[in-house]
């Protein structure tokens, strides 16, 4: 039986989901595809119109050619690099400096053993691969990627299963297609109207997973996804060593920190020690 028609409310709920756009974008977006005619509203249920498939097979096509065109970027970096580092040993000799060039694929398979889950990996892989065309020249970077290796082959990180269904039925997860520095730029140079704007966000969501709707199933599915990531050491020790290994993911993660913490200072937001959202009472 096919699953049934999104209603207004069950569109939030899977574009809040899937992490598309903020609270205070959901409703001006469905107001938008209804006034384009993408979709139509009869009895509360939503229905794609011819055009609204023609517009989506567009998107997906210019997805693909975005992928597409990130994966080159890549790879011409990596072949830049690559170029350098033989350079550098034409010159003087020393095999050392040919082998400072991070092999992000060896990054890329331990991720994928630690998430079984092809699609899981898949999605991490490309949020973390735009910071991994780096030159491993210190100790402590060369620690690091030892320490991320090991802990990758030690550690299974399991997906609960309503997460699994979730994105099933949403269609799958949304990989990540900014470059490095657009990722690092969205919260480095964010504005005071921007800040604001997610900061509203942030509010009207934590109210609604701190009401009754924390007992919904994909909130539930999300707790446990928190809890079996910090159980199994990925804050502690993943994450601490991709930052001294990549300089710039280590100012990614910092940027971003700064602004998770001034939104949680100032609305007085924390999680409890079940990932339960807590907010200050007005």
């Amino acid at each position: 039986q096919p699953p049934a028609h999104y209603t207004e409310a069950s569109l939030v709920r899977a574009l809040e989901e899937l992490g598309i756009g903020r609270p205070s974008t959901y409703a001006p977006t469905i107001t938008t595809i209804l006034a384009r005619r993408y979709v139509t509203k009869e009895n509360k249920n939503i229905y794609v119109t011819e055009l609204g498939e023609v517009v989506n097979n567009m998107t997906n096509d210019k997805k693909t050619l975005l992928n597409i065109y990130h994966q080159k970027l890549q790879e011409m970096q990596t072949e830049k690099s690559e170029l350098e580092a033989l350079k550098e040993f034409i010159d003087d000799g020393d095999p050392d400096k040919a082998n400072e060039l991070l092999d992000y694929e060896t990054i890329e398979n331990a991720i994928e053993s630690m998430l079984p889950e092809e699609k899981w990996a898949d999605y991490l892989i490309s949020h973390f691969k735009p910071f991994l065309n780096v030159r491993i020249k210190t100790s402590e970077q060369k620690q690091a990627l030892k320490n991320l290796l090991e802990y990758c082959d030690e550690t299974t990180l399991k997906i609960p299963f309503m997460m699994r269904l979730g994105t099933k039925l949403a269609s799958g997860i949304i990989n990540e297609t900014r470059t490095a520095d657009e990722m690092i730029a969205f919260y480095r140079d964010m504005s005071e109207e921007e800040y604001e704007r997610l900061k509203d966000g942030v509010l009207k969501g934590a109210k609604l997973r701190s009401g009754i709707l924390k007992y919904y199933p994909a909130y539930i599915a999300q707790r446990k996804m928190m809890k079996e990531f910090q159980n199994k050491g990925y804050n502690d020790i993943f994450i601490p060593n991709l930052m001294i290994l990549s300089p710039k993911y280590g100012e990614y993660k910092r940027a971003l920190d700064r602004v998770n913490d001034r939104i949680c200072r100032e609305l007085g937001l924390h999680y409890d020690s079940n990932f339960n959202l807590i907010i200050r009472k007005p």
